[in-house]
C-alpha cells in the first residue's frame, strides 16, 4: 500500500522592520526567496514566515503562505542573532504542533532547489531523522558573481557548514525518543548536525540538491553583526575572484531568472564586477 507523502513545510525567519537597514530590500529578497520556493517540481508544500511585521510578498493571496506574528518585544541584533534563533524554534514547534513532517528552515535572502521538495520526500526515509544538503552555491548579491561549494578557494568544507538554508528536520510528534520526535531542537546549529546525529546513534540521509547562500545582501546577520566579520569579507574577495557572472545557467536550478535578479539587485546597488568586500 502506498503511504501518503509526509507534509513539507518552509519556515522563514524574518528580521524586524524597526531592525531592518532597508525594508524594501529585506522584502525584495524575501519575494526572490519565495519565487524560488514557488518553483518547486513538487508544489505540495506549504510556508511558513514568522516576524514582528507582516511583509508585502509574491505569495500574498497563495493559500500555502502563513504569516505567523512574533510575540515578544522587538531587542537589539546581537552577535549571537538570538532574535532568529528565537523565530526559528517558534516555526519548529508550530509545525510540530501542527503534527511534524519535513521541515526546512531557509534564510530570509537564500534560494532553495526546484527539486528540494520532491529530493527530501524520495531521500529522507522513516530511518533517518533529517537530510543535508552538501554541496551548493554562493553569490555575491551586490557584484552578481557565483561559485559553486564546495570550493577550495572560496570554502573547502560541505554546504551545509557554511549555510544554514541546507538542512530539513523529520518532525515526528509521536516518537518517543526526543530526537526522532524533534530532531530540529536536538541536532541544533547546522554546521554540526553530522557530528550530533552521529553522538545520537541517529541517520541523516544526504540530499542530492543544491541550494544557494547569497552574501553581500547588506541585511545579512552574519555580514553585519556576527563575531567572523573579518572572515566574512575574505570570502567575498574571494566569491569575486573565483566566481562567475550570473546567468540563466546558474540561476535555473533555483527557479529564477539572471534578468530578474540583476534588476532586484539594481533597485539598491550600483553593481560592480570589481567588488571585494562588504559594503
Amino acid at each position: 500500500m502506498m503511504r501518503d507523502p509526509p507534509p513539507f513545510t518552509f519556515g522563514i525567519a524574518l528580521v524586524p522592520r524597526s531592525r531592518a537597514r532597508n525594508w524594501a530590500l529585506v522584502e525584495t529578497l524575501l519575494n526572490l526567496t519565495l519565487a524560488s520556493v514557488l518553483a518547486q517540481t513538487d508544489a505540495d508544500f506549504r510556508v511558513l514566515v514568522v516576524g514582528h511585521d507582516r511583509p508585502r510578498t509574491d505569495m500574498d493571496g497563495d493559500a500555502r503562505l502563513s504569516f505567523l506574528p512574533a510575540d515578544w518585544p522587538v531587542q537589539a541584533t546581537g552577535p549571537n542573532n538570538d532574535d532568529s534563533g528565537r523565530k526559528k524554534h517558534a516555526l519548529n514547534d508550530y509545525v510540530l504542533a501542527q503534527g511534524g513532517g519535513l521541515f526546512m528552515l531557509v534564510d530570509a535572502d537564500d534560494w532553495v532547489d526546484r527539486d528540494t521538495v520532491a529530493a527530501a520526500r524520495a531521500c529522507i526515509g522513516p530511518g533517518h531523522v533529517g537530510g543535508l544538503i552538501q554541496a551548493g552555491a554562493i553569490l555575491d548579491f551586490q557584484s552578481q558573481r557565483m561559485a559553486a561549494l564546495p570550493h577550495p578557494g572560496i570554502f573547502p568544507g560541505e554546504f551545509h557548514r557554511l549555510c544554514g538554508t541546507s538542512t530539513v528536520a523529520s518532525l515526528r510528534p509521536d516518537a518517543a525518543d526526543p530526537v526522532r520526535r524533534d530532531p530540529f531542537s536536538i541536532l541544533r546549529s547546522h554546521h554540526r548536525w553530522l557530528e550530533v546525529a552521529q553522538e545520537h546513534g541517529v541517520q541523516l540521509a544526504s540530499l542530492p540538491i543544491s541550494a544557494s547562500y547569497l552574501i553581500n545582501t547588506s541585511e545579512n546577520h552574519s555580514d553585519l553583526y556576527g563575531p567572523h566579520l573579518a572572515w566574512r569579507r575574505t570570502l567575498t574577495a574571494a566569491v569575486n575572484e573565483q566566481g562567475q557572472a550570473l546567468d540563466d545557467a546558474l540561476a535555473a536550478p533555483f527557479g529564477l531568472g539572471a534578468a530578474s535578479v540583476r534588476a532586484a539587485a539594481a533597485r539598491f546597488f550600483h553593481a560592480d564586477p570589481d567588488a571585494r568586500v562588504i559594503a
